[in-house]
């Protein structure tokens, strides 16, 4: 039989079998027989897979509650999975426990539904009991009569969704079965399922017009999917310029809200506009504020309608308003109740500023347009905000009007750093002073904060940009001008300087710039822990840890270490940002002391880098020294090529990306056996960086040129160098290359390396040098060598092809695309020398022919500096 009911198809199969109990224009159907009676509608048919809900309804909990105001697609979620092939191996009895055309609910205490059930169950005890749409009132009736039906039906499991989010029974209620709970949080689409669900109707949307409609309508299901329902007709962005909803829009959420509203009394009615002013609140709060002596049942009852969502803590129970019904009923209740609304939104805003929840306190200003008193808030607070509450925060500079930001120099920059597109902003295009003299006028002046912020958001978006030396230069200025500004006008930079001083130092640390990098991260971490800003002190006490990991100094590493650890909080939407840099430390450190499986701990955590991720250069140079570290030379330079690929735009010459990854490069090609290519890097640098400097020494060791090697490392003056780990490698290649020419110096080299590891406590250092030349300049020196240190991460000598530089010009000719027949008058030499040097070449590259030849010495670089073909350009040098 077929039966159309509310647009539902039920399929009721079977003679006497079938159970129709008829109570108060209740109908309750529970199919004899299997999936067929799963309800089939257009909305089902037509829902998006949502995986990530339909594993756990996969995992088959004993019982999975599903808890949730109307029109959080429930029950559409449940049908569209045993329609996609949920549960296959089971059958369903659906029941549903609501007549959606009467909201009419059956006496649960006096139906015989559940023994139905049981008898169902029992001839198939792998099934799928789906109890659908029960009243939260009765809840907790319906919840003890199925833990009696899984008790009794060992094999069966139940889903069961509830108009309203409830208390979760006791577990003597619920006889101790595994229960899954589903929120309406949880229900709620994601920015990701508004985005499939925009396709899947071929709205002819980006992902950030997706991510808007997903934002403005707090991701409610039914709110979402109308929306796009409308959209379809009138496929418009679905808010303006000015971030307002569009009319279509508009329609969706009051149509949405007319429907709730009419199913509440009159008292309910006058109730929703009495609370709607604040956003989450328990009963208590909302008692007050209404002025009801008691109002659990009322807010059950907009709980159930979808109006307001609740939330059980474990203490005590608490409701909120999706945003988008919340601001259609505010503007209800202001022409309701003129004059009223917003004097109450002003004082909330006032008792939550009091009690130190700024969030909020600004939140509610912003609603009553006390657009003043708002930015004045996030003005004040604002590293607060952008710690604990980041999300909010940008929601609410969106809010913010433009004019109103602009007599805020912070606010303005925040609006233009997190809202606005930097590219054309109008603070890019404002000019700004760098001369010392004139930055310590304007410190004095009013237009002193302006200045200092719009300088920060073109650092930003230098930085951004990949000008990371620009960045740094511009960071190096506007240090100065706080420095003024702390003299003359403190109350005009104090509330924003941690996160300031965090900005300057990550562009400086990107651009190799070290040192200023280091004191701007301590002055940072200082105000950032007077002031209780968590997440600056995290960002700060990792980025110190890796700077000084860099350099090599580990007892340093380790105090900045211990010093990020005593944070032990997750600090929200930047947790695993700011611990990038600790993570980084603690590989470098852990390898340093040859602590391997440790320092995998951190390289897992690190995974590779991210598009977005802004340290990936340190990123990708802790995966390259432990991959040199375990003997993986070949897998860290495939991991660097390919990390250095995906942000090719940021990887500058000179920067601190470029510098610690042409180092690490060298150093992975040599121990590979890579010399050519080892050279060609080495000789591409034009920093003249101590990293750098050292891994082009070692080229030159290895390749069997050691008077070379000391040459290269006369480079650098080593007693002023701060890279300390760079110091003590360069004293260990100096001590191997005067081993066999200049006892002396050896001698001297290596007692300085000795004392030098010693104090940094660095036994990695000694894995750069031979076992036997270790053992050799240990006992000219008179020294020990240290105990349980594994053989050298590099070959005893690494092999190189050096061809003459007639035979490099025979593969030069031909690589210009000269024949062979004429390379001889080419060259202006006999066509017999021409046929010797090929075969010279040919068994130097190890090849047969010319073209073969001419492939290996690109392969090799042995033609750098010459005309390239398109294939020499189109990737990294292969191995």
């Amino acid at each position: 039989m077929l039966d159309y009911n509310n647009d539902v198809l039920i399929i009721v199969e079977g003679g006497g079998g079938a159970l129709r109990d008829i109570e108060e224009g209740y109908v309750l159907v529970v199919a004899a027989c299997v999936r067929s009676v799963v309800p089939v509608s257009r909305s089902v048919l037509d829902a998006i897979p949502r995986p990530r809900l339909f594993t756990v309804l996969e995992q088959h909990a004993s019982l999975t509650v599903m808890h949730a105001p109307r029109g959080f697609g429930k029950r559409i979620l449940v049908a569209s999975w045993l329609h996609r092939g949920g549960a296959t191996d089971r059958e369903v009895i659906w029941v549903d426990a609501l007549d959606e055309a009467t909201d009419t609910a059956a006496l649960w205490t006096q139906s015989r539904w559940h023994e139905e059930i049981i008898v169902r169950a029992g001839d198939n005890s792998r099934c799928v009991v789906v109890v659908a749409g029960v009243p939260s009132a009765q809840a907790a009736a319906v919840l003890e009569v199925v833990a009696e039906i899984l008790e009794r039906c060992p094999g069966a499991v139940a889903v069961v969704t509830v108009h309203g989010t409830i208390v979760p029974p006791t577990t003597d209620t619920l006889r101790g079965i595994d229960c899954r709970w589903v929120s309406a949080q949880q229900l709620c689409f994601t920015a990701a399922e508004t985005t499939e669900l925009c396709r899947s109707k071929h709205l002819p949307f980006g992902e950030d017009r997706c991510a808007q409609l997903h934002e403005v309508l707090g991701g409610v299901p039914s709110l979402v999917a109308d929306a796009v329902a409308m959209l379809q007709i009138a496929p418009v962005a679905p808010v303006d310029a000015n971030r307002r909803l569009v009319p279509a829009v508009d329609k969706v959420i009051e149509d949405y809200i007319e429907t709730r509203l009419r199913r509440l009394d009159d008292r309910a009615r006058r109730f929703v506009t009495a609370v709607v002013m604040t956003r989450t609140f328990t009963a208590a709060e909302a008692a007050r504020l209404a002025g009801y002596s008691a109002c659990e049942e009322l807010l059950e009852q907009l709980d159930t309608a979808g109006l307001v969502v609740g939330d059980f803590d474990g203490v005590q129970r608490s409701w909120s308003w999706p945003a988008a019904v919340r601001n259609a009923v505010l503007d209800r209740a202001r022409r309701e109740r003129p004059g009223h609304v917003d004097p109450v939104l002003v004082r909330l805003a006032d008792q939550h500023l009091a009690a130190g929840r700024y969030a909020d306190a600004a939140a509610y200003a912003l609603d009553a347009r006390e657009w003043d008193r708002a930015v004045h808030i996030i003005d004040e607070h604002w590293s607060h905000l952008v710690a604990d509450h980041f999300e909010t925060l940008v929601h609410m500079l969106r809010v913010v009007p433009d004019e109103v930001a602009a007599a805020h120099p912070g606010v303005a920059a925040g609006k233009a750093l997190f809202v606005n597109t930097l590219a054309g902003h109008p603070m890019l295009h404002t000019a700004a002073p760098s001369d010392l003299d004139e930055l310590a006028e304007i410190a004095t002046g009013p237009d002193a904060a302006t200045v200092l912020h719009v300088g920060l958001v073109q650092a930003i978006a230098l930085r951004m940009a990949g000008s990371l030396h620009e960045a740094s230069e511009r960071a190096e200025a506007l240090v100065s001008l706080v420095e003024a500004m702390l003299i003359s006008q403190p109350h005009n930079v104090t509330a924003q300087l941690p996160t300031i001083r965090l900005q300057w130092a990550i562009g400086m640390q990107l651009a190799g710039d070290l040192a200023p990098a280091t004191v701007q991260f301590e002055l940072a971490y200082r105000d950032a822990l007077t002031a209780g800003f968590d997440f600056v002190v995290l960002n700060a006490a990792g980025s110190l840890a890796a700077n000084w990991a860099l350099l090599g100094d580990l007892a340093r590493t380790e105090h900045w270490l211990t010093a990020e650890a005593r944070v032990d909080t997750s600090v929200g939407y930047w947790d695993e940002m700011i611990r990038v840099g600790g993570r980084v430390a603690n590989v470098l450190l852990h390898l340093d002391r040859l602590d391997s499986d440790r320092a995998q701990t951190f390289v897992d955590l690190l995974d590779v880098p991210a598009a977005g991720e802004e340290l990936w250069g340190l990123v990708a140079y802790a995966h390259a020294q432990h991959a040199l570290v375990t003997g993986n030379a070949y897998t860290g330079l495939t991991l660097l090529h390919r990390i250095i690929e995906g942000h090719r735009s940021l990887h500058q010459p000179g920067a601190a990306s470029h510098i610690l990854l042409t180092a690490a490069e060298i150093d992975l090609h040599l121990a590979l056996g890579n010399g050519n290519l080892a050279r060609a890097i080495a000789e591409s640098d034009t920093t003249g960086h101590p990293l750098v400097v050292v891994a082009a020494a070692r080229v030159e060791l290895l390749t069997g040129h050691p008077d070379t090697a000391r040459a290269v490392l006369t480079r650098i003056s080593w007693p002023e160098c701060r890279w300390l780990r760079a110091h003590l490698e360069a004293l260990l290649i100096e001590a191997a290359a005067c081993l066999h020419t200049d006892p002396g110096g050896a001698r001297r080299a290596w007692t300085r390396a000795v004392a030098l590891a010693e104090t940094l406590d660095n036994q990695r250092a000694w894995t750069t040098v031979p076992s036997a030349t270790r053992q050799q300049l240990a006992e000219m020196a008179g020294t020990a060598v240290p105990d349980n240190i594994p053989e050298s991460m590099f070959p005893d000598t690494v092999a190189e092809i050096v061809l003459s530089p007639r035979e490099r010009e025979v593969l030069v000719q031909l690589d210009r695309g000269v024949e062979r027949k004429d390379l001889a008058a080419s060259l202006f030499v006999s066509p017999n020398t021409i046929k010797t040097q090929l075969r010279s070449v040919l068994r130097k590259l190890q090849v047969k022919n010319a073209t073969e030849a001419l492939s290996r010495a690109r392969e090799l670089r042995l033609l750098d500096g010459h005309h390239t073909t398109e294939a020499e350009t189109s990737g990294p040098a292969g191995v």
